[in-house]
């Protein structure tokens, strides 16, 4: 008998993009991005693994957004709202200070993204940092994965069964955006060939999905 897991499971849509799913890992993040322009100061620091989702939250907090190893002390932001990412690749630090200051004097609110809390030499730049709200985002646990699988096939009205489900946990990157790409070539597939959705089907997925680089098997 096909056993199926009954969850509902918490979802925002993020302004045109697709989905992005809350989960106990990243509530945090997802609350101070809430929260704004209500910041106790003007920036935040969201900082995770790669793959938990921290770019998917910057472009819900805004459109506008620079990898910090691109940033220059003659940057200008164009919005009251700005993303730098990836502040581990900074390369200029005196950048990012003045972007500090100008995104406070337009009393806007400005994100930064990275692995983890980064260290910098310059003290006003250490200062502001570490001054500065940080929300960090775990890597969803397997359960939590399989939540999310489980949800994304019910929205399709596509039937399960747990040991597919299982396989996919165990045979993918541990990341919403990973899973989401699975979840949608079998669902295609399993639509284009008139079959149902079983092991040998998610196998073909994911070696579908590798042969672009957009999976860890």
């Amino acid at each position: 008998m096909t056993e199926q897991l009954a969850l509902e499971f918490p979802s925002r849509q993020a302004y045109g993009r697709d989905n992005f799913w809350v989960a106990s890992c990243n509530q945090e993040a997802i609350a101070w991005i809430d929260k704004y322009p209500q910041w106790p100061m003007h920036a935040l620091l969201i900082y995770g693994a790669a793959g938990s989702g921290k770019t998917h939250l910057a472009a819900i907090f805004s459109q506008e957004c620079v990898e910090a190893r691109d940033l220059t002390e003659d940057f200008i932001p164009q919005s009251d709202r700005v993303v730098v990412e990836n502040l581990e690749s900074l390369t200029n630090e005196n950048a990012l200070f003045h972007l500090f200051n100008r995104i406070y004097e337009k009393e806007g609110g400005l994100l930064m993204t990275a692995q983890d809390v980064p260290q910098f030499q310059l003290p006003d730049l250490h200062s502001r940092i570490s001054m500065i709200p940080k929300a960090q985002i775990q890597m969803p646990d397997d359960a939590t994965i399989m939540a999310v699988c489980a949800k994304m096939f019910s929205d399709k009205q596509a039937i399960v069964d747990k040991a597919v489900l299982s396989y996919i946990v165990t045979h993918v990157s541990r990341s919403f955006d990973t899973v989401r790409q699975v979840v949608n070539i079998v669902d295609e597939l399993s639509l284009a060939q008139g079959r149902r959705i079983t092991i040998y089907l998610v196998k073909e997925a994911i070696e579908k999905l590798s042969q672009n680089g957009g999976v860890n098997a």
